[in-house]
């Protein structure tokens, strides 16, 4: 990396940040409030995570790309995440779904949203998708919309993770911090992570709930 790398971080919101990196040489004009990008960050509750998404789906990442978008006199880049649709757990997504989320890297020049979550092509998560296009990163409060599928190679089953990778033993614990310890497992040592079957249903069950209670 060039030793002449510079950072330069502008404050969005309390709880956001971008950083653009660029060359020395390098000359680039970022304006990081972008009209229809705004977005704040409160944990949500498992209700209302999943009352909040348009839709929510069971994915893989069929391919990431990172392009330049033009927004009036302003340049930023924006990356595409294009998924590969497992099964439609609630809402009607577009097809093709691809995701459009603010940041990523081409070339030596690389725009970051502090607390997005970063994808790669095979990850399998489950996604609660929310203002596709219109905010930095369209999921769900960021990375508390985003829940890995993790294959043990040991026992051969799947179960439902963190975006930090942390396993989620109750669907009521989506609410913690990111690395928090679950209260499930210290109470309940043999407890195991729920399985993405069982956190699909919990999702399907709350969703049910939810329109049986609108008018």
């Amino acid at each position: 990396m060039n030793t002449a790398l510079r950072i330069l971080r502008i404050e969005i919101t309390r709880m956001l940040s971008c950083y653009l990196w660029t060359g020395a040489m390098t000359a680039i004009a970022v304006f990081c409030a972008l009209p229809g990008y705004g977005t704040t960050i409160n944990q949500p509750g498992f209700s209302s995570l999943v009352q909040q998404a348009d839709y929510i789906v069971h994915a893989t990442v069929k391919s990431v790309t990172a392009e330049w978008s033009t927004d009036g006199p302003n340049k930023h880049i924006i990356t595409k995440v294009e998924l590969s649709v497992q099964e439609v757990i609630a809402g009607t997504p577009p097809q093709p779904l691809v995701l459009v989320m603010l940041g990523g890297k081409i070339g030596d020049q690389e725009l970051r949203v502090e607390g997005a979550p970063h994808f790669k092509v095979g990850d399998e998560d489950i996604l609660f998708i929310h203002g596709n296009g219109q905010q930095f990163t369209p999921l769900v409060a960021m990375e508390y919309g985003r829940y890995p599928v993790v294959h043990d190679a040991a026992s051969g089953n799947a179960y439902v993770a963190r975006a930090s990778g942390t396993p989620l033993y109750s669907e009521q614990e989506v609410v913690l911090p990111m690395g928090a310890a679950s209260s499930v497992k210290v109470s309940q040592p043999a407890a195991v992570p729920l399985s993405p079957e069982d956190f699909k249903k919990q999702i399907k069950v709350s969703r049910q709930k939810h329109a049986a209670a609108t008018p």
